[in-house]
């Protein structure tokens, strides 16, 4: 009787346990393995292609499409293509696309560049691709979705200034064109190129990176805002040329970034806030650590991946991250994840009251979820590809994205 009565109340200490840590909600994510497309809804594992090499899956605005690159083999030109959920058909776009491409955030119309041009095409139209604008450096969609905001340099040579123009979508996708903001150079100034362009949440600020030549920009690149005005610039703070690595808050003008210069992700890179516009930065990192990710839960917390800071020629000597979760009031950082010696956390993500992160060892990867309310990990995919590394930082938006719904 006693063995029964200890069963039955294991039974029920453990059972929550178990049921909390899956993502109760309807979330989906499209991820690759071994080179395939697939997508999890909760814990249904579709495998969508089945040859050719595929990297940088991106959800439509309303979850009903999915856009990836692909490629026969790794080192190939890559090739656009689209995937209907609905249907489960695949359309081939366009050849030779680069990684930046983008889907509106109000409707399923994808931008993409081929080199330096710049196109449009709606879902609704395929086949009817639309030229946009010719010689740009990097584009964003417009946070209404009825235009874009892109960059080119005045001229060929490096030390031209670089334009930022707005364009407007009119009947028929007809684009208007117009040029919002010039980034004057001086004269021993080389900014080559812009990163992507991200909104704060009111809409009042615009962040990117100023790019140098290829070789320097692996070292060091300059975060810069701009009101959305045009009327207010700065040049902030020096950091790698990772567009997760600076995020707007959810709410406020609030801007967290990861700055340091170097290619090394083990030295010297440090979580800061920016606040807008006084341009007050606050550091959070400690010393003797580097953060290596982060992401925003509301305006007072943030998590981070985080590790020990290490100069070692040997990268894969150094020690591997943790995730940290920081009070930006309060200034508490508790560690939350406590990964093997020889696994890291990295690329943390809030959804829909979820925390998920991928979990590796430099060979094989996991994406892991716990609620956020109350760290409770599992592994909800096994076995990820590998997003390509660089000095300690991994690019798993190249094998994974999440779809974080309208």
């Amino acid at each position: 009787m006693k063995k029964m009565l200890l069963l039955i109340f294991l039974i029920f200490t453990l059972l929550p346990l178990v049921s909390n840590a899956a993502p109760k909600e309807n979330i989906k994510a499209a991820f690759v393995k071994n080179n395939n497309l697939w997508i999890k809804i909760m814990d249904n594992e579709i495998k969508i292609t089945d040859t050719g090499y595929v990297r940088y899956p991106k959800w439509s605005f309303d979850g009903s499409w999915l856009g990836y690159l692909k490629g026969a083999k790794e080192g190939d030109i890559m090739d656009l293509w689209l995937y209907s959920i609905e249907s489960k058909r695949h359309f081939k776009v366009k050849e030779n696309v680069g990684p930046n491409f983008q889907w509106s955030p109000s409707e399923n119309t994808i931008g993409f560049q081929i080199i330096k041009n710049l196109f449009i095409l709606n879902t609704s139209q395929l086949g009817k691709f639309i030229p946009v604008a010719k010689n740009i450096e990097n584009f964003s969609w417009l946070p209404a979705g009825n235009g874009l905001l892109f960059s080119s340099k005045k001229s060929a040579d490096l030390r031209s200034d670089i334009i930022l123009s707005k364009v407007i979508f009119k009947k028929n996708n007809m684009p208007i064109i117009n040029p919002f903001y010039t980034i004057s150079l001086s004269k021993n100034e080389i900014w080559a190129s812009t990163s992507e362009f991200k909104w704060s949440n009111d809409k009042k600020w615009i962040s990117f990176l100023l790019l140098p030549t290829a070789s320097l920009s692996a070292d060091v690149n300059t975060l810069s805002i701009l009101s959305s005005d045009g009327k207010a610039f700065h040049r902030v703070d020096e950091m790698l040329r990772e567009d997760t690595w600076f995020q707007w808050a959810p709410y406020k003008g609030l801007l967290g970034y990861i700055s340091g210069v170097g290619r090394e992700a083990t030295i010297n890179k440090r979580f800061q806030v920016l606040k807008v516009p006084t341009l007050k930065k606050i550091i959070f990192t400690p010393k003797g650590f580097v953060d290596r990710d982060l992401t925003w839960q509301n305006n007072r917390t943030v998590y981070v991946s985080r590790s020990k800071e290490n100069g070692s020629t040997d990268l894969e000597q150094t020690a591997m991250p943790s995730l940290y979760k920081i009070s930006l009031s309060g200034n508490k950082q508790p560690q939350i994840t406590f990964p093997s010696e020889k696994d890291g956390d990295f690329r943390p993500q809030i959804i829909k009251n979820n925390l998920i992160w991928i979990r590796t060892d430099r060979k094989n990867a996991n994406v892991m979820v716990s609620p956020t309310y109350q760290m409770q990990e599992t592994v909800w995919i096994k076995n990820i590809s590998m997003g390509s590394s660089y000095y300690e930082k991994w690019s798993w938006d190249e094998v994974f994205s999440l779809y974080e719904g309208r």
